[in-house]
């Protein structure tokens, strides 16, 4: 039987590059990138702020070996994008095993509470207080564990927009980018009507279709592979989220608010502050009326409307 494993590639990169260098790692790998800021202890009990003058760590994943040419296609990407001068330091490769990474990464995750919106991991156990709504998660790789300051403010604006239209629900919502499945389940939880939940990559579909089994929601979340065509005549939704990224918001921007009934609205994340303006130009030419920008460090989230 042959070793199943993971090939990861760590970068440390600048604070203003680090988008365009997690959008050419994620359209070459196919699999998921992670940003991780830099933190300055401030000394036992006592907490940590942020680095602002330190790179961040991101790494890419790989599952299973990586070959020579994608090693080579990887960095003549960052070189032709202009992007080699903003990596600090030396990449390192590394092999996470897929045994030794089920049983490390868990001790990383814990129970969050975004609002009312109690996110549990598989293996912690929850005693339920009044007004919570809890969901059960295992992320595995895929991106979304309530951890993000996107994917919190996300879950802020789903429970928001559940609590001001509580006689009419959510009612139907596109999850575009759906990672582990956590913003899909959420607003099915919230009172969704129905979800479709839709990835490019498959090792978040299948993620994403685990965790809506772990929380009997297989009737109400359908989950299919591919971007937002993959929603094909379901459209068009009250609600999108697409807590994606500034590059794939811009150029998805268009479509999305073509899938938006009027009077919908959409929560668009992941963009990082150095990108606002991106996201923003493309959202306002699409169309569509942003009427909240949501901030929580670096990261911005935009509620428009159409």
């Amino acid at each position: 039987m042959s070793e199943s494993f993971w090939t990861v590639l760590s970068l440390r990169v600048s604070r203003d590059a680090t988008e365009a260098v997690t959008d050419i790692l994620q359209d070459l790998t196919g699999n998921g990138v992670t940003v991780e800021p830099p933190i300055l202890a401030l000394g036992p009990d006592e907490g940590y702020v942020l680095d602002l003058e330190a790179p961040n760590l991101v790494r890419a994943y790989v599952y299973g070996p990586i070959s020579d040419d994608l090693r080579a296609q990887i960095f003549e990407s960052l070189d032709d994008g202009g992007l080699a001068s903003s990596l600090v330091g030396e990449p390192v490769w590394a092999i996470v095993r897929d045994e030794d990474w089920a049983e490390t990464w868990k001790a990383y995750y814990d129970i969050e509470k975004v609002g009312r919106v109690v996110v549990r991991p598989l293996w912690r156990e929850y005693e339920a207080q009044p007004g919570d709504v809890v969901i059960s998660l295992d992320p595995g790789m895929a991106f979304g564990t309530g951890q993000h300051p996107t994917t919190r403010m996300c879950l802020q604006a789903l429970e928001q927009h559940a609590t001001s239209n509580m006689q009419l629900g959510l009612g139907r919502v596109l999850d575009l980018g759906c990672g582990s499945g956590i913003l899909a389940i959420a607003a099915v939880a919230l009172g969704a009507e129905r979800v479709v939940a839709v990835d490019t990559e498959e090792q978040a579909v299948k993620m994403t279709v685990e965790n809506v089994g772990h929380n009997a929601m297989s009737d109400r979340i359908d989950t299919r592979v591919g971007s937002i065509e993959a929603a094909g005549a379901d459209g068009p939704f009250d609600c999108i989220l697409a807590n994606i990224n500034a590059a794939a918001i811009a150029s998805l921007a268009a479509a999305m608010a073509a899938q938006l009934k009027p009077g919908g609205w959409l929560a668009a994340g992941g963009v990082i502050e150095e990108r606002e303006a991106l996201a923003r130009e493309a959202l306002e030419e699409a169309g569509l009326r942003i009427e909240e920008t949501m901030a929580s460090g670096d990261w911005r989230t935009f509620i428009a409307y159409k």
